[in-house]
């Protein structure tokens, strides 16, 4: 009768520190591994079947989880404030490893959800427009900070009006040649995040999420009994949806007065995330 052997992972930037226990917690293997998948395929062939594996969430876990979940009985992913409170001790990454491997193998491991490699994709390229959505509030706030700062009078509107702009340096001879240049270049900047932020957001319709349904399911999202809007938007439904589907952050808003703490949600998805 084959017994499970746990694996406790404690991974890094460059290096993975292993531990590999049986089920009366004695040590099998431990190591470090560069963080390369070449190097991961190398080691898997070494390691005793059956074997479960279990890491802390990191910005690496994403490609490490995805790369070794084909090949293990299974994979779990501690919550990192929730382990820290349970395997608190004298640390190193290879007594961090032996740790993960003791809880996964005693079944004390704080797991956290992973996201499907889909849902996870879409909230990147989400997350990367909201970068980008923040740099072009930063760039219009610093146009008008520019011409507040050298007492150019302007229309705050129709400032960012691509029109309007190229008329107010043209024809506003208030407007002093020490910052033409930098207002030419914040202009250049903002169309550009513009551009990028159209594209990004075409990305996301083409992968499914603008579907006909989609759309339907967006609009009873900003719904209310009253059929009056509270404010919630295609990209804000778009956010909350993602992580719906994940069943990690928020639970299905409903309709009427929980609708209405849309935005106290968001705010906390955002603080989460």
């Amino acid at each position: 009768m084959t017994t499970m052997n746990y694996i406790g992972l404690d991974v890094h930037k460059k290096t993975i520190s292993y531990c590999v226990k049986d089920v009366s917690g004695r040590i099998q293997q431990e190591g470090k591994i560069g963080s390369t998948r070449r190097e991961l395929d190398c080691w898997m062939k070494t390691l005793p079947q059956p074997w479960t594996v279990a890491m802390e969430a990191t910005i690496f876990s994403g490609w490490i989880y995805d790369h070794l979940l084909p090949h293990a009985t299974q994979i779990k992913v501690a919550h990192p404030l929730m382990l820290r409170a349970i395997a608190a001790a004298k640390k190193n990454d290879q007594i961090d490893a032996s740790k993960l491997a003791d809880c996964l193998r005693c079944d004390f491991l704080p797991e956290c959800h992973m996201m499907p490699a889909a849902i996870r994709d879409r909230r990147r390229t989400l997350r990367y427009r909201h970068l980008l959505v923040r740099q072009m509030v930063q760039m219009k706030n610093r146009v008008s900070g520019l011409l507040m700062e050298t007492g150019v009078e302007y229309n705050k509107q129709r400032l960012h009006k691509v029109s309007y702009f190229r008329e107010l340096l043209s024809a506003n001879g208030e407007v002093p040649p020490s910052i033409r240049p930098l207002l030419k270049l914040s202009r250049e900047t903002i169309k550009r995040c513009q551009k990028t932020e159209y594209a990004l957001v075409s990305s996301l319709q083409r992968s499914g999420v603008g579907r006909p349904d989609q759309e339907a399911q967006n609009r009873s999202w900003r719904g209310s009994d009253h059929g009056t809007d509270v404010g919630a938007g295609d990209r804000r439904c778009l956010t909350l949806r993602l992580d719906q589907e994940g069943h990690q952050l928020l639970r299905p808003l409903r309709r009427g007065t929980e609708l209405g703490r849309q935005g106290d949600a968001y705010a906390a998805l955002e603080a989460a995330q």
